[in-house]
């Protein structure tokens, strides 16, 4: 009796515990349905994938770009019974477009203008389980051709008369340049100027002339107010170039000259170029700061524009960022743009010991992009023509072009492209990181900002922090015009990093490694 007890005990549990098992089997799948354990789509790179669920996000487009004012479809793949919540900033749009109770797409539209942005995804189970992912959505072009920013670009000593030519002129047009200096001592200045407004630009028309005449004979000469009085009437004309490289000791004659024109023409700005470091006795001073903010103050100037041709075989010129920081430093006490200068020539007969470089694409870079990095507003080409004391020039005396062109065109064009992030922005801080840094510039980890642990280069590069339309960006300048730069970038947060064509491309947390290319720039946008 006691044996078939216990047999029927060993039955009765067997029984109990098949059913406990079919019970949790049937929890168990239950469980899985509610979170999801079917195969998902994979994600798309660049998105955090929310963890261990079917949330599944594709893009719709190539490299997941958009352009400006346009949009892009995102596609999902949900959980049945799943609810959405869509959270957008910075002026982006996204809706929400169901194809079925698990699947759907979100279209993402852009402002104009805009820059990249992040669309938060919340998503919700019927059983209560939510799940974020970030979507970040990326520009192929940050700006619409309707309202792409540029920078101004000046082609210096543009044309002699017999090669002022409205085919010259929409030649420097196709390379990106849309202001031309003409001289008002040529016969056929004014001929020159309506010619160069044909092609499309605007004028910085050269009074240095008429400005000596004037000051010699305040009482009875007539050829700068002939001039100023065509001028201020043409549309083309954008300011008065009234000197170039002054001493201190001409700001008298400067101001009263200034003053007459102002007089004959309150509407257009009159221009005067400062010169770079040079000797005190050349100055009129002891330090390059005293001349730049004793010209600067005594003249009150509508911009602070300065000379420096800094590339020599092998090297630049010690002194070109100090020049740099301290005319940029003018500018912005005054309140107003600067203007800088790159060599597009070859100076070769001005200083026979001392020849400069000749021009090529990197080394033209170069000085554009590290002008840029201390906030230049507008670039001038030094020079068109060759004027007798210079080789290699974009065009010749005779008429010919040469290759310095299609490196001057090659230069702006790149340049052009991240215009977006220079144009009209704030520069906050001017570093240096790598090797043969002064104390004063060398980049510190208290200069980043918290989504940047590290920027490090054995090199040389100009670090920039810039702020721009609500955006932060860090500009990094490769101070060789002759060699790749090897930079490492060790980030707590994503950034993303824009090169030279305006892509843009995500940067993870933790160590990344980039190469900057000869004279070329690395932009970071920090989101």
């Amino acid at each position: 009796m006691r044996n078939l007890v216990c047999i029927i005990l060993v039955v009765l549990l067997a029984v109990c515990c098949s059913k406990d098992e079919e019970r949790l089997a049937q929890l168990e799948r239950e469980l899985a349905e509610l979170q999801g354990k079917e195969p998902s789509v994979p994600d798309a790179p660049g998105i955090i994938p929310p963890e261990d669920g079917p949330f599944a996000f594709a893009f719709d487009a190539a490299c997941y770009g958009v352009d400006a004012g346009r949009s892009v479809t995102i596609k999902y793949s949900l959980p049945a019974a799943s609810s959405l919540e869509i959270n957008t900033k910075d002026g982006w749009t996204a809706v929400q477009k169901a194809t079925s109770d698990t699947e759907g797409e979100i279209v993402v539209t852009a402002p104009d203008p805009a820059s990249p942005t992040e669309i938060v995804v919340t998503a919700t189970t019927a059983g209560g389980r939510s799940t974020a992912a970030i979507l970040p959505v990326m520009l192929r072009d940050p700006y619409s051709d309707a309202t792409r920013p540029r920078i101004d670009a000046l082609g210096y000593y543009s044309f002699k008369p017999w090669n002022a030519t409205l085919e010259n002129f929409q030649k420097l047009a196709a390379a990106g340049i849309n202001i031309v200096t003409v001289e008002t001592g040529d016969d056929d200045w004014q001929e020159q100027i309506i010619c160069a407004g044909k092609a499309g630009l605007k004028v910085l028309p050269i009074l240095i002339d008429r400005t000596w005449r004037y000051y010699e004979h305040p009482d009875t000469d007539q050829s700068l107010a002939e001039a100023v009085n065509w001028l201020k009437n043409r549309p083309e004309v954008i300011a008065y170039h009234m000197f170039d490289e002054p001493g201190v000791s001409a700001a008298p004659m400067l101001k009263m000259v200034k003053e007459k024109i102002e007089e004959l023409d309150p509407t257009h700005p009159v221009y005067v170029n400062f010169g770079p470091e040079a000797s005190s006795t050349w100055m009129g001073v002891d330090t390059y700061y005293e001349y730049v903010n004793t010209l600067a103050d005594y003249l009150d100037l509508k911009q602070l524009s300065f000379d420096i041709y800094p590339i020599y075989p092998g090297r630049i010129q010690s002194n070109w960022h100090k020049c740099l920081e301290i005319m940029a430093d003018a500018a912005k006490r005054h309140g107003v743009p600067l203007w800088t200068f790159a060599a597009s020539c070859w100076i070769n007969k001005e200083q026979p010991i001392q020849t400069r470089e000749k021009p090529n694409t990197m080394n033209i870079l170069l000085q554009l992009y590290t002008s840029l990095a201390f906030g230049s507003q507008l670039v001038q080409y030094f020079t068109i023509q060759d004027y007798g004391g210079t080789d290699f020039a974009p065009i010749m005396r005779d008429g010919t072009w040469t290759q310095a062109y299609d490196y001057l065109r090659d230069a702006n064009l790149e340049m052009q492209k991240r215009a977006f992030v220079f144009k009209g922005s704030n520069v906050t801080n001017v570093r240096q990181a790598g090797e043969q840094v002064s104390h004063e510039m060398q980049l510190s980890v208290l200069d980043l900002p918290e989504e940047i642990e590290e920027i490090y280069t054995n090199g040389s590069v100009t670090v920039s922090f810039l702020e721009n339309n609500g955006n932060r960006y860090i500009a990094l300048v490769n101070n060789y015009w002759s060699g790749v730069q090897q930079v490492r970038l060790a980030l707590n947060e994503p950034v993303y990093c824009i090169d030279s064509e305006a892509d843009f491309t995500l940067l993870e947390p933790g160590e990344n490694y980039l190469e900057i290319p000869m004279g070329g720039m690395m932009v970071l946008k920090i989101k």
